[in-house]
Order: structure tokens, then C-alpha cells, then sequence
């Protein structure tokens, strides 16, 4: 009489000897993640970005920020009612000289970028964007420049100072004009803004 394939034979586990068997059992599981961990934490950030973003949206109400982490802050054109440009040391270490600039105006088409390396999940990619149609307006805004740049820059009432304020080198303009800027930023801060058009994304 011949023998039906696969009679006795298990189609769940491998057919594996004893050793292998127990190899098998011993190597460790790579690259597995607690999901119900890691979906509450996705969550909760999720619906504090949510709350964050309807609370400003449409520029309904004004914000207060402050970002103490290293950020890429581009604009179309910034434009001032008060421009302030001095050296100092930056409020996110207290350590790194960097350029102080205080101003009250508006910005177009802002776009303020972060990357964050996460466990787990790699570079984290966070991207705010206002004022497409209405401008970004602001008062207070300070900024701890590391870089900066600008394809052209206008000022109007601009002052050179020396030992102003205690500090060694200052430039203050009752107006400014600059565009297509690209900012470097450890630090940044405003008494009040309105972010028009607001959207974030996170990649």
C-alpha cells in the first residue's frame, strides 16, 4: 500500500531536528516593537499637533513661542516696523555667540523646519508653514541667528552703533525689507503671532 505525502507531518511548525530545533528557538526576535506602546505615543502627540493647530489656526488667535532647539526658518520677504541687530550669546546653551535680531513685522510664505532623531522610528521630520496668502505678523520676535541669508536686503533709518547698550556693534533700522531669506536659528522667540494658512506636517 502506498504512503499518502505529508501523512503525520505538521504544516504549522518547521521540520527541524532536536538541534535545530532548539537553535531555532533561541535566536532572538530583531526589530519587533511593542505596538500598543508605540501607537499611545503616536496618539498623543497626534492629538496634541491637532489641538496645537486648531487652537492657531487661520491666525484666530496670536501665539506665544518659544523654541529652544535648533530650527531652518525661510521666507519670501520679511518686512519690519523696527529692526535690531546686535551680537550675544544664545538663551538655548548660554554658550554659543551668535547674532541677536529683534523685530516687529510681518513674513511671507514662512516655512520653519525641524529634524529630530527618534528611537525606534529614525529622523523625524517636522515642517510649519503660514502665511501663504496673508502674511505672518509678529512683534517681538527674537531670533538667535547661527547663519543667515538674503538675496537682498533694504533698510530705511538705519543707525551704526559702537558700545551701544554695552554692546560692541549694533544696527538699528526703523525699517527693513529683506527676501527670499534662509535662517539658521538655535533660538527663537515672540511676545505675539499670528500664523495665517497654518498647516504641519510631519514626514
Amino acid at each position: 500500500m502506498q504512503q499518502e505525502p505529508f501523512i503525520g507531518e505538521s504544516l504549522n511548525k518547521p521540520n527541524l531536528s532536536n538541534v535545530d530545533q532548539q537553535l531555532f528557538e533561541q535566536q532572538p526576535v530583531i526589530g519587533r516593537v511593542n505596538r500598543s506602546i508605540f501607537w499611545s505615543v503616536m496618539l498623543v502627540a497626534l492629538l496634541v499637533l491637532g489641538g496645537i493647530t486648531t487652537l492657531i489656526s487661520k491666525g484666530a488667535i496670536a501665539m506665544a513661542a518659544a523654541v529652544p532647539v535648533p530650527v531652518t526658518v525661510t521666507a519670501s520677504s520679511i518686512k519690519t516696523t523696527r529692526f535690531r541687530l546686535y551680537p550675544g550669546i544664545s538663551q538655548a546653551d548660554n554658550t554659543s555667540p551668535v547674532a541677536v535680531n529683534q523685530l516687529d513685522g510681518t513674513l511671507a510664505n514662512l516655512v520653519i523646519t525641524k529634524t529630530v532623531p527618534l528611537p525606534v522610528i529614525g529622523n523625524v521630520t517636522v515642517t510649519l508653514k503660514a502665511g501663504q496668502n496673508t502674511p505672518v505678523s509678529t512683534t517681538g520676535l527674537t531670533t538667535d541667528l547661527a547663519g543667515l541669508s538674503s538675496d537682498s536686503a533694504t533698510f530705511g533709518g538705519q543707525a551704526v552703533n559702537s558700545n551701544a547698550n554695552g554692546n560692541a556693534f549694533e544696527i538699528d533700522a526703523q525699517s527693513a525689507t529683506l527676501n527670499n531669506i534662509t535662517i539658521n536659528a538655535p533660538y527663537m522667540i515672540a511676545n505675539s503671532m499670528t500664523l495665517p494658512g497654518l498647516s504641519l506636517s510631519v514626514k
